[in-house]
């Protein structure tokens, strides 16, 4: 009887010690957890976050770790209903107390998108290791099988890097070289992230389709200005929206983080229809019932803008009668946010594939830069190197390039999907109350982005579910907003066509650039969207023969600075710093450009060849446009900085004008 007792008092001693031990696990995890957690939250500003957005990344990951280790032990190990539920409540507060701690967006406080970096890792982590956990219990000798399993699934995975590795390196054409004393991109690039199916990193946050609304509503504006509306509900009441003209703005009025939208809003004109529209209203909104839609044109007409006179040619010098023959090439710049050259071809695959079909030799050449460089983290400093052409303007009032282009002559317009005004963002100091946009533009469409239906007013305008940011669908009344910029792009084409045609003797070229936002959102996917409409429109100036007279360029600022691939992995890194870029030129520009280097170098390849291979910047794209707004008459110091002309061989990031922090392509 003593014999047995003793050895249930052991029995129960041992218990009493495990379950001890595992609550003292428990507990030592969860504190690891809430630490590393709130460690990843120190804040401050972008300089801040990118110097230690390494360290951040391990404390996430370590936070990630040691809940997962408490999550396998309720589930895997046996202990006490009342300590698996206090356990789970435990940790239900300790997010609550988490999230209302730091649930920021921004760069001072970003708690919540360490949470959906936390997320993006734990769940689908925790998701494998419980299927592999409930394998193992039901299957006899399951270690054998996933030993197996293991060996075959990391051949597979090995040959998968292999070919996403060789893709990214081929870029839309399949042109990249290996040549000794260019540059390479530095490090470990492998392409983790290409293991991921399309749409894993944002599924959850709903359909990637904008809502359709509840009736159809056929709505267009004649050229006089009369609104016709026709309602699918013949009872249904019409009202208009008449949207501002922000052309006309000063900047203090364009601040996309204090009042833009809301200016937009408070100065939008509510009327009752019918109605007949002046000629700087580019926008209206018609709402029959419930429904709306968005209504566009281009006004107004091109012959009625104010005529420009060239100014004297100065350092340009004039160009033989056959260059001149062929006019002023029209340039269309498509600008994508934060997209890489890899992400491009990753999230845009029909697009490469029709980008690539419409290099047609005897029309339009096209070329894709494979060194392209950006030369700052950010917006700021890539996008004021390719409008300006210094980082830090020696000339604070100098103007940004598409006022140069309406300078020389060119009809101007912009489009911004973004809510945002370059100028008034990064370039304001010198033209505070100043009506900048109507000095350079004769266009510009950027009211429609800034209404409360796909623009936050207010609180956050760059939140992670509403705003140009956000890793949901960006939509306006049933469509995406890149469709109603890709319309606008379309009616000012037609517009130029039309005037073009019917006065000959009053030709206008025209500059247009269209900023769009969907590349930048931390899961990568919200991008995918665009590429039906971007390859329609690949599609549709090849189909009109406007790529004969039309230098289109399409690319980024930067890659992605955001989301898992850029915080783990070298590829990521890679990728920020190499953004997309490729560009259509007509025929008669590229003979010309190949001429007038075969005269003035001892290289035989034609220039647009060599460049795809040499480490180039934004800065050549700027003196490209420089170029290309004073066509027919050249500046020989612009020419022989930008894309048309070769740029030096082996050239390193010191000398392209990349700061040592940012070179990310070294010599091999």
């Amino acid at each position: 009887m003593e014999h047995y007792q003793v050895k249930y008092q052991g029995n129960f001693v041992s218990t009493t010690l495990v379950r001890a031990n595992k609550r003292a696990l428990i507990a030592g995890l969860l504190v690891v957890f809430t630490l590393t957690y709130l460690l990843a939250l120190e804040g401050g500003d972008l300089e801040f976050v990118k110097d230690h957005l390494t360290v951040m990344g391990v404390y996430v990951l370590i936070s990630v770790m040691s809940l997962t280790g408490v999550t396998v032990m309720l589930y895997a190990s046996r202990m006490r209903t009342s300590t698996r539920r206090g356990t789970v409540l435990l940790i239900l507060i300790i997010f609550t107390a988490l999230y209302a701690y730091d649930h920021g967006e921004r760069f001072e406080r970003h708690g919540f998108y360490n949470l959906l970096v936390f997320l993006a890792i734990y769940i689908p982590l925790n998701l494998v290791l419980a299927l592999l956990y409930a394998l193992w219990c039901k299957i006899d000798n399951f270690a054998r099988y996933f030993i197996v399993a293991a060996a075959i699934g990391s051949i597979a995975i090995t040959a998968l890097l292999v070919h996403y590795r060789q893709v990214f390196d081929f870029g839309m054409r399949h042109r990249f070289e290996y040549i000794p004393g260019e540059c390479t991109w530095s490090g470990r690039n492998i392409p983790f992230i290409d293991l991921l199916p399309a749409g894993t990193q944002n599924f959850w946050a709903g359909s990637k389709y904008c809502k359709q609304q509840a009736q159809n509503i056929d709505a267009a504006i004649n050229p006089d200005g009369t609104l016709h509306v026709k309602c699918e509900d013949p009872n249904a009441d019409i009202t208009v929206d008449i949207l501002p003209d922000t052309r006309v703005w000063p900047l203090r009025d364009k601040d996309v983080w204090t009042n833009y939208n809301t200016n937009v809003i408070n100065r939008t004109i509510k009327a009752q229809y019918p109605v007949k529209l002046g000629d700087a209203t580019q926008a209206v909104v018609v709402h029959c019932g419930s429904s709306s839609t968005l209504v566009t044109r281009v006004s107004p007409s091109v012959a009625k803008l104010s005529k420009h006179t060239l100014p004297s040619t100065g350092t340009l010098a004039n160009l033989d009668p056959a260059s001149e023959a062929h006019g002023r090439p029209n340039v269309i710049y498509l600008m994508f946010d934060a997209v890489s050259r890899r992400h491009f071809i990753r999230r845009l695959p029909q697009s490469a594939k029709v980008f690539s079909a419409i290099h047609k030799p005897g029309v339009n050449r096209i070329t894709e830069l494979f060194r392209y460089h950006s030369v700052g983290f950010s917006t700021e400093n890539n996008t004021k190197a390719m409008y300006l052409g210094e980082i830090f303007p020696s000339d604070p009032s100098a103007l940004p390039i598409w006022a140069y282009f309406k300078d020389q002559g060119y009809v101007t317009a912009r489009v911004d999907t973004g809510c945002d005004d370059w100028v008034r963002e990064f370039h304001h100091s010198a033209f505070y109350n100043i009506p900048v946009s109507e000095r350079a533009l004769d266009y510009e469409f950027t009211a429609p982005f800034c209404l409360p239906e796909c623009f936050p007013e207010s609180g956050n305008p760059f939140g992670n579910f509403k705003g140009p940011y956000s890793i949901v669908s960006r939509c306006l009344y049933g469509r995406y907003l890149h469709e109603w910029a890709f319309d606008y792009l379309y009616k000012l084409r037609q517009e130029m066509r039309l005037h073009n045609t019917s006065e000959k003797d009053k030709h206008r070229p025209y500059m247009i650039s269209i900023t769009f936002m969907e590349g930048h959102e931390g899961s990568g996917e919200v991008l995918s969207t665009v590429d039906d409409a971007l390859a329609a429109f690949l599609q549709d100036m090849h189909e009109s023969g406007e790529l004969n007279n039309t230098v289109l360029i399409v690319g980024g600022d930067h890659g992605l600075h955001m989301g898992l691939n850029f915080a783990y992995l070298q590829n990521g890194r890679i990728e920020h710093q190499n953004p997309f870029f490729a560009m259509s030129v007509p025929e008669w520009l590229y003979e010309f450009a190949d001429k007038y280097h075969q005269t003035h170098t001892s290289e035989q390849e034609h220039p647009l060849l060599l460049n795809e291979q040499r480490l180039t910047t934004p800065f050549e794209l700027h003196h490209t446009f420089r170029v290309l707004a004073e066509w027919p008459q050249v500046n020989h110091d612009s020419w022989k900085r930008s894309l048309l002309y070769p740029q030096k061989r082996g050239r390193l990031c010191s000398e392209a004008g990349i700061g040592e922090g940012y070179c990310m392509c070294r010599p091999s």
